[in-house]
């Protein structure tokens, strides 16, 4: 039996499936999600269907009307009349916490500055469109000795279809040394996650890759390849695993 429940309510899904004694590996966990966007909003969802401790929130970003279409559920048409100018985190942190009681938003960037606030942290999600902040962010983890798993979505339009790959990358204290092939630190022009095309379908499995990733790692669900890398192909549906732990 967990012994600090974080639901505002019983989770009843986890009774009736009897899988109570599994959830507790997720007992006294502090999650960040960096970057609130598509993917980290989607992220947010799944992992606030878990009894993690706490789940902090990390984005200066204003939540503005594009955002509600490749967000998790429905915004209310008039959020954006009466809070025009509210923070992504403060939208997420309203939602979510009416399930959760551990959501907390911090309203601005991480920076060489602030890095240290994620110092103590137990697992960390990072969606965010810059490569140079990947790789600082990245860097800065592993110096800390915090586990991470970084998404990368790339779509392009090829004649009159959208093709693309979505990006899974996990590093840890064991494994990092692929990290360097997978996550770049310079924004080149024909890097392919770094084109805008934002889709809530491809937000929301490329967010469910990070969380199954996650879920494997700490133990919740069995892990026999321990890959670091995943890529989906759109165009072939080929989910190609890589970078397995040795």
């Amino acid at each position: 039996m967990m012994k600090n429940n974080v639901f505002k309510y019983p989770d009843t899904n986890s009774a009736r499936a009897k899988i109570e004694v599994f959830n507790e590996k997720f007992e006294g966990m502090k999650i960040a999600i960096i970057g609130l966007g598509g993917t980290g909003s989607y992220t947010l969802d799944l992992v606030s269907k878990t009894p993690v401790a706490e789940i902090h929130l990390f984005d200066g970003d204003i939540f503005q009307l594009h955002n509600a279409f490749r967000a998790p559920g429905a915004t209310p048409a008039a959020k954006f009349e009466s809070a025009p100018n509210l923070f992504k985190v403060d939208y997420y942190h309203e939602t979510y916490s009416e399930m959760h009681g551990g959501i907390k938003p911090h309203a601005y960037y991480l920076t060489t500055d602030n890095l240290a606030e994620l110092d103590g942290f137990d697992f960390v999600f990072i969606s965010v469109d810059k490569n140079e902040v990947r790789h600082f962010l990245t860097t800065g983890l592993l110096k800390m000795g915090i586990s991470f798993i970084d998404v990368g979505l790339g779509v392009n339009a090829l004649n009159d279809n959208l093709v693309g790959t979505l990006r899974v990358t996990r590093g840890t204290a064991q494994k990092s040394d692929h990290l360097i092939n997978r996550i770049g630190r310079d924004e080149l022009k024909a890097d392919e996650y770094a084109t805008n095309i934002q889709i809530a379908d491809l937000n929301c499995l490329n967010a469910s890759l990070a969380v199954l990733s996650w879920k494997k790692h700490v133990g919740f669900y069995q892990d026999l390849k321990k890959e670091h890398n995943q890529l989906f192909f759109i165009n072939t549906g080929r989910l190609l695993n890589e970078d397995f732990d040795a």
